[in-house]
C-alpha cells in the first residue's frame, strides 16, 4: 500500500539557521518562536498574514526582521505594536520578552480574522502579548499606562504613522518603525508635517529595509523648512 505524499513544508532550515545567527536567542524563545512559526504556516493556508513568497524566508525575512529592534531598545518592557497583523513584530517581541518580569506587549490590529490569529499566538505561545481588536486611534485614546516602545512594520505612510505615535512619544515612548527602500521619500514628505529628528538604521537582514528611530514627534505650525536626518 502506497502512503500518501505528505506536503513538503515551505520553511528553510538554512534560513532559520542564517536568521538565529543574526539575531541570537535563548532556547526558551527558540521553542516559542518554533510554535508561532508552526501556527503562523497552518493558518496561512487559510488566512493571507504575509506574502505566501516569503515563507522560504521567513526566519531571516520576518523573525530576525522584528527581532532586532530589541537591540534598540533595551530596556523597553511595555511594547505597543500597530497593526499586527501576522504578528510582526509584535509575536515575535512576546516570544522574545516572555521572561522578563513585567513585560506586555499591546497588539493592536482591527482587522478581525488576524486577531483572532494573534489571539491564538499568544495563548500557545504563553507569552506577554494584549490583543486590542479595534481601530488604532481608538487604542491611543483608551490607552492607559505609559509606553516604552510603539512599533509599526508594513502599515502606512510615516506621515501617517507618526500621527498615530505622537501621542505615545510625548510621554516618553520611543517610536521603531520599519521601512523598505523609500524610506527618504517618505522621510521628506513627512516632515513638511512633523518636527522629527529621526535616527536611520539599516536592516540587519540586508535588503533594502531600515528602521526609523524617533525620540521626539512635533506638529508643525509654520510653514516647513528642509529637514536632514542621520544613519546611524
Amino acid at each position: 500500500m502506497t502512503r500518501p505524499r505528505q506536503a513538503q513544508s515551505p520553511l528553510s532550515a538554512a534560513d532559520k539557521a542564517a536568521a538565529l545567527a543574526l539575531t541570537p536567542v535563548s532556547r526558551e524563545t527558540e521553542a516559542r518562536l518554533d510554535a508561532y512559526v508552526d501556527l503562523l504556516v497552518q493558518w496561512q493556508t487559510k488566512t493571507n498574514l504575509i506574502a505566501s513568497s516569503t515563507l522560504p524566508q521567513l526566519w531571516t525575512r520576518h523573525i530576525a526582521d522584528s527581532l532586532q529592534l530589541l537591540a534598540l531598545a533595551p530596556q523597553a518592557k511595555r511594547w505597543a505594536d500597530f497593526g499586527s497583523g501576522g504578528g510582526f513584530p509584535g509575536v515575535v517581541l512576546a516570544c522574545a520578552l516572555a521572561d522578563v518580569e513585567g513585560a506586555r506587549i499591546d497588539l493592536v490590529e482591527r482587522n478581525a480574522k488576524k486577531a483572532a490569529f494573534l489571539r491564538e499566538a499568544v495563548r500557545i505561545t504563553g507569552t506577554p502579548g494584549v490583543i486590542h481588536p479595534m481601530d488604532i486611534g481608538d487604542y491611543v485614546d483608551r490607552l492607559d499606562g505609559r509606553i516604552d516602545c510603539v512599533t509599526a512594520r508594513a502599515l502606512a505612510p510615516l506621515q501617517v504613522l507618526l500621527g498615530f505615535a505622537e501621542p505615545l512619544v510625548k510621554q516618553g515612548a520611543k517610536a521603531l518603525l520599519l521601512k523598505g527602500q523609500d524610506v527618504e521619500a517618505e522621510l521628506t514628505e513627512a516632515t513638511k508635517y512633523w518636527n522629527i529628528e529621526p535616527r536611520l538604521h539599516s536592516s540587519r537582514t540586508g535588503g533594502q529595509g531600515w528602521i526609523v528611530e524617533l525620540d521626539r514627534i512635533e506638529r508643525r505650525d509654520r510653514p516647513p523648512t528642509k529637514q536632514a536626518w542621520r544613519r546611524a
